[in-house]
């Protein structure tokens, strides 16, 4: 994502963290919170979490380095390749984010095309999927440009790598000051599968470069 006048490269923070079993009707042990905390690079860089080390960044990105993760949530679906938000206009591929070797998320090469947290939940599968996109970009409008303007009941549509599609429903969308982001709601264990929808949002402060806010819509099997 590159670095744009409205917006620059998307920054993301992130941390994982082990994980926090969770026992649910099969029994199963769930993985819990991935702290990921997106920011379009306009987005800004969010506070430091406490624990961990911050790493170098990718440039236009801002990063923690990762705490090995050793539990894995149970894998049911296939590989999410794409998303849809008929409501909002959005058809995306999506590309796998993961970390590199120094423990950073490589960021999506198109600001036009969102991207699954790979290393986490797949959707469909129990526990809180991530999906991110940019705002913007220097050459306009990002992928989650319109994410703020989802309302209840909006849906969204994943497609898996065999052929099947899962369908979620919008249950809220809120912005969130960097500073206040809702680590637990966003990323803590859930009882069965979610979905996060992660960008930007706020005024552009061009004096900081940055965006203030996340804008993060929360959804549900529907």
């Amino acid at each position: 994502m590159r670095r744009g006048p409205a917006c620059a490269a998307p920054a993301v923070r992130l941390a994982v963290r082990q994980a926090v079993p969770l026992v649910v009707r099969l029994g199963v042990a769930l993985m819990a919170a991935l702290m990921v905390v997106l920011a379009v690079a306009g987005c800004g860089t969010p506070r430091p979490v406490p624990v961990p080390t911050l790493a170098t960044p990718v440039p236009g990105w801002s990063a923690v380095r990762g705490q090995a993760a050793v539990v894995s949530p149970p894998v049911r679906h296939a590989e999410p390749v794409a998303v849809s938000i008929p409501a909002i206009g959005v058809r995306s591929a999506l590309e796998r984010l993961r970390l590199d070797a120094a423990g950073v998320m490589v960021p999506p090469v198109d600001a036009a095309v969102a991207g699954w947290y790979a290393a986490g939940v797949r959707p469909g599968d129990p526990g809180p999927a991530v999906i991110a996109g940019h705002l913007d970009s220097r050459t306009g409008p990002g992928v989650f440009a319109r994410l703020g303007r989802l309302k209840r009941g909006d849906a969204v549509h994943v497609e898996l790598a065999d052929g099947r599609r899962v369908r979620f429903l919008v249950d809220d969308v809120r912005a969130y000051p960097k500073a206040e982001f809702p680590t637990h709601a966003v990323y803590g264990p859930t009882f069965g599968p979610q979905l996060r929808l992660i960008t930007c949002g706020g005024m552009f402060d061009r004096g900081r470069g940055h965006y203030p806010d996340n804008v993060i819509a929360f959804a549900s099997p529907g």
